[in-house]
């Protein structure tokens, strides 16, 4: 196996199951690397003509959340029952890949460029379409920005894009700069129990079961304090749950950082790596926005989920709003899911029912009027 596990070996077992699942075609994996030099990979599942489209995972997770063998229809069988030519990227953030520090921006400069570049390499397509979810969608959505992406013809972004409004807790934390302090002797912060440093994760443990959780799993918990409520419980089979250590692993306090400065800022900017860092990279004191609107005249739908407490639904909403008056409504759409949280939008037990739907009728969606 190509991949290295960050944490523990429960993902040998699951990986196993996505070999062996009814429904979907033998895998094609594709290593290759990102325009710096990372190793990266792509797993294809060709499903039919429709696409070629692209899965993009958040932080401290991997590929492998679109496709759950605890679900009865997953995100990959979904796509592929309905025509779709289905590829799953594991980006730097892939807790199957060795654990490294980086900022979004490394991300969107070389890994979404160099996958969707691999894509039309290997299927001879002239554009792409692409689903992408949290950090991972962050991260797409500055590589559009900066202009990386001409190839990409439509979007679907899940929970976040360009604007970042989070709950009050995160914000706290973000205001009292925790990652920088965590940063002491970490490199990471993990929701299972491997760990290079056992009494701060045993400390780490404590402190998150403080919170007020509805159920008694320390992974859980953890997931919580690291990156707000992720999920409903009542979205997710009991199944799901006792198994969310195969589906996140470590996560660099670096990218941890960086998301904490948006989530300061507001909106996508490049890493702040201080003053003087700023004035040698960027030419000023402070890193640049991402603000451009004119590389997204493209078909865009925003999802939030109703309830999520990782991402405010307010945060697709700026941005619908801010590109929709730059660059005229017909472009955009989006839908806010009732009832969903963050990422049970895709690991949600009923979500083959009443989120893929509306997700699959995204990837339809072509521009209104002329």
């Amino acid at each position: 196996m190509a991949f290295e596990r960050r944490g523990s070996a429960a993902v040998l077992r699951v990986v196993s199951e996505y070999g062996t699942r009814d429904g979907l075609p033998v895998a094609e994996k594709y290593d290759f690397l990102a325009g710096d030099g990372i190793p990266l990979r792509l797993t294809r599942y060709a499903g039919g003509t429709k696409g070629p489209v692209l899965l993009v995972h958040g932080a401290g997770v991997w590929s492998g959340m679109f496709m759950l063998p605890t679900l009865k229809e997953n995100f990959v069988q979904y796509l592929v029952r309905h025509g779709y030519d289905t590829w799953l990227l594991d980006w730097r953030a892939s807790v199957q890949l060795p654990l490294r520090q980086f900022s979004l921006d490394d991300a969107a400069d070389h890994d979404m460029p160099a996958a969707v570049r691999r894509m039309r390499e290997i299927t001879g397509a002239e554009s792409v379409q692409a689903v992408v979810h949290c950090a991972g969608s962050a991260a797409f959505f500055m590589s559009l920005a900066a202009g990386h992406l001409p190839d990409v013809r439509s979007v679907v972004a899940s929970q976040v894009a360009l604007h970042h409004d989070v709950p009050k807790s995160t914000r706290f934390k973000a205001l009292l700069r925790v990652p920088e302090l965590l940063d002491l002797g970490l490199d990471s912060l993990t929701s299972d129990d491997a760990s290079s440093t056992p009494l701060f994760q045993a400390a780490f443990s404590k402190v998150a079961g403080l919170l007020r959780m509805e159920c008694d799993s320390p992974v859980c918990h953890r997931l919580s304090f690291m990156y707000g409520r992720l999920y409903r419980h009542s979205r997710l089979n009991r199944e799901t749950h006792s198994r969310l250590e195969e589906q996140f692993g470590r996560c660099n306090l670096m990218t941890f950082r960086h998301l904490g400065q948006m989530a300061r800022t507001g909106h996508a900017v490049r890493y702040d790596h201080g003053r003087a860092g700023n004035l040698q990279r960027y030419g000023q004191s402070r890193p640049p926005d991402y603000l451009d609107a004119a590389p997204f005249k493209r078909p865009i739908t925003f999802i939030s989920g109703e309830k999520n407490q990782t991402y405010l639904p307010t945060s697709t909403e700026r941005t619908f709003a801010w590109l929709s008056e730059a660059n005229g409504a017909r472009y955009y759409q989006r839908h806010v899911l009732p009832g969903c949280g963050h990422i049970d939008t895709f690991m949600g037990s009923t979500a083959s029912e009443d989120t893929y739907p509306v997700l699959r009728e995204a990837l339809e969606f072509q521009p209104r009027g002329a």
